[in-house]
């Protein structure tokens, strides 16, 4: 089974069970954790933000009897969840939507039948915290906050959300088409094709440009105070390392400060 790549995921999950994947995400915010001991600034995995997959909804759910795709799911494909955000109906909540896809309808009934609403939102929140304390710098997170990243990510990795729910599910059918810059473009204008290009999967014999793919697409809720609150305490909770240079210092107090804005 393959996933598109969910930008509040930040990666595609592997071709392997579903509890893989949320193993990788559990796994991958320390990987920066142990390199910076090195001290020699070495790459980390940074999200990527949203880009429109270039797919056309070809089948859904329940279209057969006669019911409309909700507004949700073609908001969300081409535009995220901070679309999402924006609608009345969810303003007083965060977003978070899991996905998987694969070639075959029931491989993703089986995940969606076996997606504990619970476990799986605590990996959707940590990811997109591990997102937003690392999309505007340029250099190692550890560098960056010192030991309180590594901290916070810890705890925030062991918090449930009792009261967040499951709004809706939806399986699509969806074809990708083929991406090509115009003539005339830019480098720019070039470069935006190529990175529209990096954010669908990988081609596989049976995954080309044109071939169709079933979507799954789980939207989940937390009321923004809920999500606010608990955040915001277990930040202030930490206690900084006198260890911390000043501008680790600097970045920290910044972060607490403004973490929920382009959260």
């Amino acid at each position: 089974m393959k996933g598109f790549r969910n930008t509040d995921f930040g990666n595609p999950s592997p071709p392997t069970a579903p509890c893989v994947f949320f193993v990788f995400l559990f796994f991958l915010p320390f990987v920066s954790c142990s390199s910076s001991q090195r001290r020699e600034s070495l790459p980390y995995y940074k999200p990527s933000t949203h880009i429109s997959r270039i797919v056309e909804i070809l089948d859904y759910k329940d279209r057969a009897s006669g019911a409309k795709l909700p507004e949700w799911v073609s908001l969300y494909i081409n535009h995220g969840v901070s679309a999402l955000e924006k609608l009345e109906g969810f303003a007083p909540y965060f977003v978070f939507v899991a996905e998987q896809s694969s070639p075959n309808l029931d491989t993703l009934l089986q995940w969606s039948g076996n997606f504990s609403h619970e476990r799986n939102m605590t990996h959707l929140v940590l990811l997109r915290a591990y997102r937003r304390l690392t999309e505007n710098i340029s250099v190692n997170p550890d560098d960056m906050y010192g030991v309180f990243f590594e901290t916070f990510i810890k705890r925030l990795a062991s918090r449930y959300w009792p009261s967040s729910q499951k709004y809706d599910g939806v399986w699509v059918l969806v074809q990708r088409l083929p991406v090509a810059a115009p003539q005339d473009a830019s480098a720019s204008e070039a470069s935006y094709q190529d990175d529209i290009e990096q954010d669908l999967p990988e081609d596989t014999e049976e995954e080309t440009s044109g071939s169709r793919l079933y979507l799954y697409l789980i939207l989940n809720l937390i009321e923004k105070p809920e999500l606010q609150n608990a955040v915001q305490f277990v930040m202030n909770d930490i206690t900084l390392d006198e260890a911390l240079e000043r501008d680790q210092v600097q970045a920290v107090n910044s972060i607490k400060a403004n973490f929920f804005n382009g959260f």
